[in-house]
């Protein structure tokens, strides 16, 4: 019986995903939906690399709603090729559903799936048994593994989870407390359904609970590095190493622009901001801020069109304010009444909309009344 096993821990891949929504466009959304089952290839040759003797999958490695064929036989092909156990606890999102994408083709001998039964599946030549389930809907609204203990046998034990660590009750995905994580006995448990990695609990410096995340990351709430956890299981736990396998990132950006009086000048102070090592290959999200000149429209797309070849893709977030001297206008004046009218309703709106709205209507208001004329802001 050996004392330690290499396990590589990896979920949430969702190949297949559309990207429909990520505000791309079609070519660069479908880039990005080949660059995901790249990543699940890059995966695949980690476990030949680091001599992974298991492959963990936690669960939504595929988009059901989108996944091709093509692409599903493409990465039965990948593991077959391993020659090495693969476990995969299908999720809320690929759940072993009939005419799902579990169901396109046989699977290799080396692949075990969880079904919509708590089950366990040994190696003796490791001395490791690991226990899962799948997801036989898209949907489990209890904890199907509420008083299972793995058994006191000298083995290691994993288990496998698809589900919401101490989420707010009700969840339709798998909840799990800490409290019951701890009840099951398990020398580590590996998680998915959380697309940030996370230690839920470790002791002595072994890890013994956590999700590795999403491998590649698929929106711009999951900034930073992804990939996924090469562990050297043993008793009572799991040492770690962090491997980053995602081929791109998710950043975000803060960009002051006070004073700013035209777009060049934005332009200049965004690539400023923006570190040499995330250029080109990241994806960004740019947020605006300070007092800029009332004058300047800073035209989303203009100045999108400026940052090309800054990164793969920037997306705008504007919170911007006009740069107003109140003291400019008369009280007195039609012009000095109508700030401080605005002025006053800004002060008590807490509704971040609604003040842009104000903001915007200050601007033009006072474009009317000094030019003549209402110009767009």
């Amino acid at each position: 019986m050996r004392e330690t096993i290499r396990l590589l821990q990896a979920g949430d891949l969702h190949i297949g995903t559309a990207f429909s929504g990520s505000g791309f466009g079609v070519e660069k959304a479908r880039r990005r939906r080949r660059e995901v089952l790249g990543t699940f290839r890059l995966l695949c040759e980690a476990a030949l690399t680091h001599r992974a003797d298991v492959l963990l999958l936690t669960g939504d490695l595929f988009e059901a709603e989108w996944v091709t064929e093509a692409e599903v036989s493409e990465v039965r092909h990948l593991l077959g090729k391993l020659q090495l156990p693969v476990l995969i606890t299908p999720g809320n999102h690929d759940a072993l559903l009939s005419g799902g994408p579990y169901s396109w083709g046989e699977w290799p001998d080396n692949v075990h799936l969880f079904g919509p039964a708590v089950e366990a599946k040994t190696f003796p030549e490791l001395g490791l048994t690991v226990h899962g389930y799948g997801y036989g809907q898209k949907w489990v609204r209890d904890n199907p593994m509420a008083g299972y203990r793995v058994p006191a046998d000298g083995l290691l034990h994993v288990v496998m989870i698809h589900g919401s660590y101490e989420a707010p009750e009700a969840t339709p995905y798998w909840p799990v407390s800490r409290d019951e994580l701890l009840a099951l006995g398990a020398d580590y448990i590996a998680l998915g359904h959380y697309h940030q990695a996370q230690v839920l609990l470790d002791e002595a410096g072994l890890m013994q609970a956590a999700y590795a995340g999403s491998l590649e990351p698929l929106g711009y709430d999951e900034t930073g590095e992804h990939g996924a956890f090469l562990l050297q299981l043993q008793r009572g736990g799991a040492r770690v190493e962090w491997l980053p396998i995602a081929q791109r990132a998710y950043r975000r950006v803060e960009v002051e622009l006070d004073g700013c009086t035209h777009l060049l000048d934005a332009a200049d102070r965004i690539r400023a901001a923006v570190p040499e090592a995330w250029r080109g290959r990241d994806l960004l999200e740019i947020v605006l801020g300070g007092a800029v000149d009332p004058g300047l429209h800073l035209d989303a797309h203009d100045l999108t069109e400026r940052l090309q070849g800054l990164a793969f893709h920037v997306r705008l977030t504007d919170r911007t304010h006009p740069d107003l001297d109140g003291d400019a206008y008369l009280p007195t004046s039609a012009a000095g009444r109508y700030v401080a009218k605005l002025r006053e309703r800004l002060a008590t709106e807490t509704d971040e909309q609604k003040r842009r709205l104000l903001e915007r209507a200050l601007v033009m208001g006072l474009n009317a009344y000094e030019r003549g004329k209402v110009v767009n802001a």
